[in-house]
């Protein structure tokens, strides 16, 4: 047998398991999907140090065909009602505020009449949110912006970051993820983020945020709706945090005309802390990053949601085993 027919033999078996699993766990059952970008080349999306958090438009298009087949993809309302539906229900969640989400993403779901929700650190800023890897490692990759990242690692006393010895390649792009990952390890996150947040304001991630005119715009086209980003590692009584908050709900209440009454975290591992500021700020719900399905009743704070990374995207086996690996049944 041909490898491409044993590729496609495994994919079939995979989606017959999803299906079989339809009949009866997945009856009733509801999941809110976590992505970022979808960047408008294929291959720049797959590059090792962007895998994590971009897709291209073919990996984007095909996690929702995948999806289409045996689910239904529905507005967060839908997906936090309690339902007896045979099909599970889906709801997607973009976390930042990238403009590509109207180049690219805006036009596909327009075009299957399926809903999104955006999830904005502070509308007006025009500045989209990154983690510190995502801003560090994107500053390295670009050529106008290399150089005052490679300044601004050594002025915080941080490791030298690779150089570029050819072209911006896949090799050099797996060593910017591996640099990264040894920064992850051995660096202080305050000293990492302080020097992210330097980088974020250089114009060419300024440009890439959605503006005030391109939200009420897609709000208006009825398939999207907004909602508040969470300030990052947040502690009980942080002033600055809510402040913050409280801002964004009230830029988006006048952007919006129906501003979603739920945010989404950024932490990886969400505490009491996140709670206590989502009620400060009168948020009712919070979408984590913690994978799972939504358990019935949904009456809890903070929701799980599945991270949908380049690799699961671009594969309904990895996609399948991704959610069904996580059903507790």
């Amino acid at each position: 047998m041909p490898r491409l027919d044993r590729t496609q033999d495994v994919v079939q078996r995979l989606r017959g398991h999803w299906r079989l699993s339809l009949s009866e766990p997945l009856w009733g059952r509801s999941a809110i999907l976590a992505l970022r970008r979808v960047l408008d080349d294929e291959a720049e999306a797959r590059l090792p140090h962007r895998a994590d958090w971009c897709l291209g438009p073919d990996s984007f298009r095909q996690l929702l065909e995948s999806l289409s087949e045996s689910a239904q993809i529905v507005s967060l309302e839908s997906v936090l009602q309690l339902h007896h539906d045979q099909l599970p229900r889906v709801a997607l969640t973009f976390d930042g505020g990238w403009r590509d989400t109207l180049r690219q993403v805006s036009p596909i779901l327009e075009r299957l009449a399926l809903p999104a929700n955006v999830f904005l650190p502070c509308p007006v800023t025009q500045q989209a949110w990154s983690t510190w890897h995502e801003a560090l490692s994107e500053s390295l990759w670009r050529e106008e912006t290399a150089d005052t990242a490679h300044r601004r690692l050594a002025e915080a006393g941080l490791p030298a970051p690779p150089i570029v010895t050819g072209q911006r390649d896949e090799r050099y792009s797996q060593a910017i993820r591996n640099y990264i990952d040894e920064l992850d390890q051995s660096e202080s996150a305050a000293t990492l983020c302080a020097v992210a947040a330097g980088l974020g304001t250089e114009t060419t991630f300024t440009d890439e945020a959605l503006d005030a005119f391109s939200i009420r715009r897609l709000e208006q086209g009825g398939l999207f709706r907004f909602g508040s980003l969470m300030p990052p590692r947040s502690v009980p009584r942080d002033a600055r945090a809510l402040a913050r908050l409280r801002e964004s709900r009230h830029q988006l209440s006048v952007l919006c005309r129906h501003p979603l009454p739920i945010a989404a975290a950024v932490d990886e591992f969400p505490d009491d802390a996140l709670m206590q500021l989502a009620a400060s700020a009168d948020i009712e719900r919070v979408l984590t990053r913690r994978a799972g399905w939504l358990e019935p009743p949904v009456d809890t704070v903070l929701l799980p949601r599945f991270v949908i990374t380049h690799p699961v995207a671009n594969s309904p086996g990895r996609l399948f085993d991704w959610l069904l690996g996580n059903l507790h049944t």
